[in-house]
């Protein structure tokens, strides 16, 4: 997931490879000339770990290479995988080089409290179908009323030690609460969704 990237309200464009634009950090940083990307990639170190970050067998492709060059269009500009991006910062200054990795950092946790979220979105929807189908099985072989109770009882004491009513006693729900959404990651609840108990 790419989220957007703002560092001293300068938006860090990305190549559809993932790269980050140089010259829009060079912006960020203050656009001092002698802090220009031409400057930095000229540099022997520079060039150095751009050889160690290029792939060998794929050398001269777009794809999957440290440095891209957009010309023309209003992309334009060098895009540099995310080390330089680091190596590029620290040439600039400690400062900044301390700014772009505490805002890299919170980008990516914010992307994975995304991904998380999303994720426990479709287990608990995953989590409904597995249900759906339990209860039409049950109720295909005559099962009825309280015998789903007794049902769920049946998987719930081994996998919990409780029953259904005990465990929702146990976390302050009513009688008709949802006992599935009262639990999170980590656990296989009796629907085979992974949940842990909160």
């Amino acid at each position: 997931m790419q989220l957007p990237i703002i560092i001293d309200e300068i938006a860090i464009r990305q190549d559809e490879q993932g790269r980050f634009c140089l010259n829009d950090l060079h912006k960020a940083s203050g656009g001092e000339k002698r802090h220009q990307p031409a400057n930095w990639l000229r540099m022997e170190q520079t060039i150095e770990l751009i050889e160690e970050l290029s792939v060998p067998h794929i050398r001269g492709t777009k794809q999957n290479q440290p440095v891209s060059v957009l010309q023309g269009g209003s992309n334009q500009g060098t895009y540099v995988a995310k080390e330089l991006v680091y190596a590029y910062a620290m040439w600039i200054s400690p400062r900044f080089n301390i700014l772009v990795i505490r805002t890299f950092d919170a980008i990516v946790n914010k992307a994975n409290k995304i991904t998380e979220a999303l994720t426990w979105d479709q287990q608990r929807q995953a989590g409904k179908e597995v249900r759906a189908n339990f209860t039409g099985t049950l109720r295909e072989h005559g099962v009825s009323g309280f015998g789903f109770a007794q049902c769920t009882d049946g998987i719930y004491r081994p996998l919990f030690g409780a029953t259904a009513s005990k465990l929702k006693q146990e976390r302050g729900l009513a009688k008709r609460a949802s006992l599935r959404d009262a639990m999170s990651g980590g656990r296989v609840d009796c629907f085979g969704v992974c949940r842990d108990c909160s």
